[in-house]
């Protein structure tokens, strides 16, 4: 279909009203090709209707025709005689265009050309600072996410710590630890309970050697966030113990326990900590308490389990995954009735 700009006299005023409604009662229906058909029809009597046009554009797209949608929205620019505001609107879906097929340089190069012409344009920035990010182009991505933050700052903020991590991440990899460094610290400025910032802090002051500082920012992390804390766990394991200070770990386990009670991932650390040192009655009290704050976690359950094995407590050992058993089947009945 050729989207040069006429008007065609196959509609008068009232068809093409109705022909929105009836597209309108398709897409509610959920109708596409017939809702494409009666838009293709609104956009041929009239090019001049934008609605309609954005609206077969967006359906294009939705719908996986990329190059459709491109060949509209390049043609629509085309058009000498278009006002600005229909330019950025037009300029921002060709942006979308590229962005859904996959054409992220094209898409962050035509988001860029509309922000220089509309450098508030909240939901281009929204857009192109993620994509900027992914081509390694922090200093600009940087630069822009200072504009968003006049229009929506808790977004800004948490798009400048991705693309500082991010920029962390690919100095890092360059082996430049210093600008690594630089960029996560510059983040810390902005969030003090990053965890991914201290985490990766810790790794970066790891491999500059510098072992006191790196066991600092993994317990930063660790006690930021009980998820990621679970990867760590063995890091700080190893990183007191090679200073000799294993009982300083029991310690920082039993902190954090003090402020979770609940944090299964720090009991279950503690009770393996406790084991390797050969105290495996204290390893299963802790695992103990933990299946009184969680009875439903299977997890803590089969800790339990292994180490009352290990104990040679087999008659304790089957009544834990007796209750394991009956708590599994009694979860697999609840989603089905049986015959």
């Amino acid at each position: 279909m050729a989207w040069g700009r006429r008007r065609s006299a196959t509609l008068s005023p009232a068809e093409i009203e109705r022909a929105w409604r009836r597209g309108l009662c398709a897409a509610v229906a959920g109708d596409w090709p017939v809702t494409e058909t009666w838009l293709e029809r609104i956009v041929e009597a009239d090019s001049d209707d934008m609605d309609a046009y954005h609206a077969l554009g967006r359906l294009y797209r939705q719908q996986g025709a990329i190059g459709r949608a491109i060949r509209m929205h390049q043609n629509l620019l085309l058009r000498v005689d278009l006002p600005s505001p229909l330019r950025a609107e037009a300029m921002f879906e060709l942006a979308r265009d590229f962005e859904e097929g996959g054409f992220s340089e094209r898409a962050a190069a035509t988001f860029q050309e509309l922000l220089e012409e509309h450098p508030r344009h909240v939901e281009a920035l929204r857009r192109v600072i993620p994509l900027l990010m992914e081509q390694r182009e922090h200093a600009r991505a940087l630069a822009l996410i200072r504009k968003l933050r006049r229009g929506s700052p808790d977004e800004a903020a948490h798009l400048e710590i991705e693309v500082l991590l991010s920029r962390a991440k690919s100095c890092a990899d360059e082996g430049d630890l210093d600008g690594a460094r630089q960029s996560v610290k510059r983040c810390l400025r902005r969030d003090k309970a990053c965890a991914r910032a201290w985490s990766m802090l810790g790794e970066i002051e790891a491999e500059r050697g510098k072992t006191s500082r790196a066991l600092d920012a993994w317990r930063r992390a660790a006690l930021a966030d009980p998820e990621r804390a679970r990867d760590l766990y063995p890091k700080l394991d190893a990183s007191f113990a090679a200073r000799g200070k294993g009982g300083e770990y029991e310690s920082f386990l039993r902190e954090i326990l003090s402020r979770r009670p609940d944090d299964l991932i720090a009991r279950i650390a503690l009770a393996r900590a406790l084991a390797s040192r050969g105290e495996a009655k204290a390893a299963i009290g802790e695992l103990r308490v933990g299946v009184e704050v969680a009875p439903e976690d299977l997890q803590i359950r089969v800790e339990l389990g292994r180490r009352l094995l290990a104990s040679d407590q087999e008659g304790e050992a089957l009544k834990a995954y007796s209750s394991l058993l009956e708590q599994i089947e009694g979860d697999g009945a609840g989603g089905e009735k049986t015959s």
